[in-house]
């Protein structure tokens, strides 16, 4: 899946979590720090790919890329996008996340929850790559790699960044995160009058 299908479907997972499964009322600085974490934990796996999006949008991207991706054993699809991968990553986000706190105390008791919304965003990413025809290897380092449905071939799963994702997933994610903010916002502030 590309970038913003993958930073919709983080949005969303975290999203339906805490807003319609929890129904938490998160303060304008919590909302904040659940939609980056969970922006930034749908796009974590893609750390193994040198040229990805995210690797664009912080400075000096491309050479940090460059130098961290031998860690990533394999390649793309390996050591990212397994459940050693996931607990690595998580680990070290919340590590960082250690070292922001302090400069926002206000969320110093929220902490398990931004750690949730990284988890649940980087949930999504290995998701949604479950429907393309690679298929993420899960039990890495062991060599296979699971799918929705489960086609050996990959032949009947998505193309990544082709017509199918960019015209009926992409906009049906984006769409259901749109009804979940509506729900709610209706919900908990009546702003649309019904």
């Amino acid at each position: 899946m590309t970038y913003k299908t993958h930073l919709t479907t983080g949005l969303l997972f975290s999203s339906v979590f805490f807003l319609l499964i929890l129904k938490i009322e998160p303060s304008l600085t919590l909302a904040v720090f659940l939609t980056l974490a969970a922006g930034l934990g749908s796009s974590a796996p893609d750390l193994d790919t040198p040229s990805g999006e995210l690797w664009h949008k912080v400075p000096a991207g491309s050479l940090v890329s460059r130098i961290i991706n031998p860690v990533f054993i394999g390649g793309h699809r390996h050591l990212s996008h397994s459940l050693i991968g996931f607990g690595l990553l998580a680990f070290l986000f919340w590590l960082l996340l250690k070292l922001i706190i302090p400069s926002f105390p206000l969320i110093h008791n929220f902490e398990p929850m931004i750690i949730l919304s990284f988890a649940l965003g980087y949930a999504s990413h290995l998701f949604a790559d479950m429907f393309t025809e690679m298929g993420v290897p899960l039990l890495f380092p062991l060599d296979y790699h699971f799918g929705i449905p489960p086609d050996p071939l990959g032949k009947i799963r998505i193309k990544t960044g082709r017509w199918f994702e960019n015209l009926i997933i992409y906009p049906l994610v984006s769409i259901a995160l749109l009804v979940v903010v509506y729900l709610y916002a209706k919900e908990h502030f009546n702003i649309f009058g019904l």
